[in-house]
């Protein structure tokens, strides 16, 4: 059951490097027309850090950065706001937030590294609040988990039965609240984001993936979630 929450909540740029500036002008440049995301970690963890593409199943540094009194920074410019993967030298450790041009922070607890803190994107904010309505529907399992056991240790099928409905009626909670999420944000790229993320459903319903599609604002159309599901449901 822990991997039906991983698998639903974990969704999980062409970027342009420029060469190295000064702070001052770092701040400068994103200020105009880029994004200046300042980093914190709580706690050491590594000497270096990397901003990563997420690319189909895989993830391509694109960028990294030196690690300094547990602080970093990163500046650059991107076409569209995607979820990016910040990962740390000899760490398995990451950590996913979304690159918008803004100037923002990020702080980072070692110890809780799935739940950064995120201030100044709104972008970043609205992700969150979205991934916490789903786990609050999510923490219904965790309230069946006792009952599965004890049923399975009884070999209890009615009971087990009983157990796999519920589960299939909090998955439908969970595919519900995502498309009203779709409905209601249409002209926010983390909609497409949250959509983009219905095709790998295990049960994937591509009729309603694109009805929800032509609800997206065009501005959020061109984002590279919303073309991911344009190729692959081939509606253009």
């Amino acid at each position: 059951m822990k991997k039906i929450v991983t698998a639903c909540l974990i969704g999980l740029f062409i970027f342009s490097c420029n060469n190295p500036k000064s702070q001052s002008e770092k701040e400068t440049d994103a200020n105009k027309n880029g994004f200046l995301l300042k980093g914190t970690l709580k706690s050491f963890l590594s000497e270096k850090v990397y901003l990563n593409k997420i690319i189909g199943n895989d993830i391509q540094a694109v960028d990294s950065a030196k690690i300094e009194n547990n602080n970093f920074v990163f500046q650059g410019i991107v076409d569209y706001p995607e979820r990016f993967i910040l990962s740390f030298e000899n760490s398995s450790a990451a950590a996913i937030l979304i690159i918008e041009n803004t100037n923002f922070e990020i702080f980072i607890d070692p110890d809780q590294i799935d739940e950064p803190i995120i201030k100044g994107s709104e972008l970043n904010t609205k992700l969150y609040d979205y991934k916490l309505a789903s786990k609050n529907i999510f923490k219904k399992i965790d309230y069946l988990f006792p009952r599965f056991q004890k049923a399975r240790l009884e070999n209890d099928v009615k009971k087990l039965d009983e157990i796999g409905n519920d589960l299939k009626k909090i998955e439908i909670e969970f595919t519900d609240f995502s498309f009203n999420f779709v409905k209601n944000n249409s002209d926010s790229c983390v909609s497409a984001m949250v959509l983009s993320d219905q095709l790998k459903s295990s049960k994937l319903d591509t009729a309603r993936i694109s009805k929800a599609y032509n609800l997206l604002s065009e501005k959020v159309k061109k984002s590279p979630d919303a073309q991911l599901i344009a190729t692959t449901l081939k509606l253009r």
